[in-house]
């Protein structure tokens, strides 16, 4: 299992080292901005209707306002394109399993923590409008490219194999990755009346997995 998590960490190693630049880039940019918003607010008057707030901020904070939040676009940009991008080379790579949804969950975590703390200051209403523009571009993108890669998606054949895996050093490991392989992919090649089936060999450098193509809905998994 170390193995071939070392496989999946290397395969996609661009991306995380994207994501490690980007998540200390959203921390650095919270530290600039926290120290920028507690000198601001010091002058703010708590006393008058936040409307009152919101005018005198924009009066005499604007350009360190549209700084941050031209900031906040191009970081929140960068990370949505960044999940959106490993999601579909997942995808494309027949290889979205639990692995991709924790690395998305360490990619999103930060970039979400800072948008909600964002979003409880006084500046809220020109975070919010970067946060729904931004969720915009990229749902259209998503869209777009989901659409493309459908429409040319290649039709698989009967006993055709769509994913080898391995080696694996465990018997019990190889199971547990082609039950959650064939659970995750079992919808999308129902739409192409194919089942999914496994088959497992065992060679000398461990067990190998190889996932295939099936329209008899009587065919079983071997092991060999």
């Amino acid at each position: 299992m170390t193995k071939s998590l070392g496989n999946y960490f290397q395969k996609y190693k661009r991306y995380y080292l994207i994501g490690g630049a980007i998540i200390i880039s959203w921390l650095v940019y919270s530290v600039f901005f926290w120290k920028f918003y507690h000198e601001m607010n010091f002058w703010v008057d708590k006393n008058v209707r936040y409307v009152v707030q919101l005018i005198f901020i924009s009066s005499f904070y604007l350009t360190e306002i549209m700084v941050y939040t031209i900031l906040y676009f191009l970081l929140l940009m960068i990370s949505l394109f960044l999940l959106f991008f490993f999601f579909f080379k997942n995808i494309k790579e027949v290889d979205f399993g639990k692995r991709t949804l924790v690395t998305m969950v360490c990619f999103g975590i930060v970039p979400l923590f800072c948008s909600i703390s964002l979003l409880s200051t006084l500046c809220w209403p020109y975070f919010l409008a970067i946060l729904i523009t931004s969720f915009v571009i990229v749902y259209i993108t998503y869209a777009i490219t989901k659409y493309l890669y459908e429409d040319n998606q290649e039709h698989y054949t009967d006993k055709e194999c769509v994913k080898e895996a391995g080696p694996f050093t465990q018997l019990e490991e190889a199971e547990t990755y082609s039950n959650e392989f064939i659970a995750y992919w079992t919808p999308y090649f129902k739409k192409q009346s194919f089942k999914l089936v496994h088959e497992i060999k065992h060679q000398d450098e461990g067990y190998l997995v190889e996932i295939y193509t099936s329209e008899s809905q009587n065919e079983s998994n071997s092991l060999s």
